[in-house]
């Protein structure tokens, strides 16, 4: 199968339209009328995700960060970045990165995560421009009440999560409403606070964001940010693989690790 046929295949299912509008999501590096039977799925494109593919004979890495996000001035081996574009073309390899479409989408990574989470019916915290199924973060009700602490184990357990951070003025509080919204969302506190949420669940939650949400009453749970994306592989293992390519899974990470 060509990697334009591939594409469009994940992108009628995560249209490109459905990406915010900083991000850098499709074809980075490559061609897009390559032939592709070998694909690799890396969160990041790191060197190591790179050396792997080409030494594993693969066609295409999809990755959900992209490698590239603002203008480069310079292609060097030198260069971290420079290395990694010129190790790609000299092995072929093509790059394509699929981000804030997954997450927004229906049936993307935020309702992967819910479908994880076992929850069922949901609301949209951002709705999309382009298209009102899509948008950024979901928020949901619990049938009951739950302890902050049980959920945090609760979700540990279903994303095969080792360690969580759990920011709240009583650990013994019991939550009901939820918000998720995957990898970096804290910039959304505010509003999921403002929608009722008892509980904001995402990663690389800073210092002084936590504390002022701390002490609004909001509690949190930071899952991390690789480990809350880390099962956008699984899903788009499923989807490669009903058009019949092989698939590979590599992730160089997570980048912290706890103690």
């Amino acid at each position: 199968m060509i990697t334009k046929d591939i594409i469009n295949f994940l992108e009628e299912k995560y249209p490109r339209s459905n990406a915010e509008e900083w991000d850098n999501v499709g074809l980075l590096v490559g061609n897009n009328k390559k032939d592709v039977k070998k694909i690799q799925l890396s969160i990041d494109a790191t060197e190591k995700a790179v050396d792997y593919a080409a030494q594993n004979n693969v066609d295409m890495i999809v990755t959900h960060h992209p490698l590239i996000f603002k203008p480069l001035k310079s292609i060097v081996m030198s260069e971290l970045s420079g290395r990694k574009i010129i190790k790609l073309i000299e092995n072929g390899l093509n790059l394509y990165s699929i981000h804030t479409n997954l997450d927004s989408s229906k049936d993307g990574l935020n309702d992967y995560i819910l479908e994880l989470l076992e929850v069922k019916k949901y609301k949209i915290i951002d709705i999309n421009a382009n298209d009102e199924t899509a948008g950024i973060g979901r928020m949901y009700t619990l049938e009951e009440k739950i302890t902050i602490l049980e959920y945090a184990d609760f979700i540990k357990t279903k994303m095969k999560i080792k360690n969580v951070r759990v920011i709240s003025n009583d650990l013994k509080s019991k939550v009901k409403k939820i918000a998720l919204i995957n990898g970096s969302g804290m910039s959304y506190w505010r509003k999921v606070k403002s929608l009722g949420a008892d509980l904001f669940i995402t990663g690389d939650i800073g210092y002084h964001d936590a504390l002022d949400a701390k002490e609004s009453g909001l509690h949190l749970i930071d899952i991390g940010h690789f480990e809350s994306e880390n099962c956008f592989s699984e899903l788009l293992k499923k989807n490669l693989e009903e058009i019949g390519l092989e698939v590979l899974i590599f992730n160089d990470g997570p980048v912290f690790e706890n103690y």
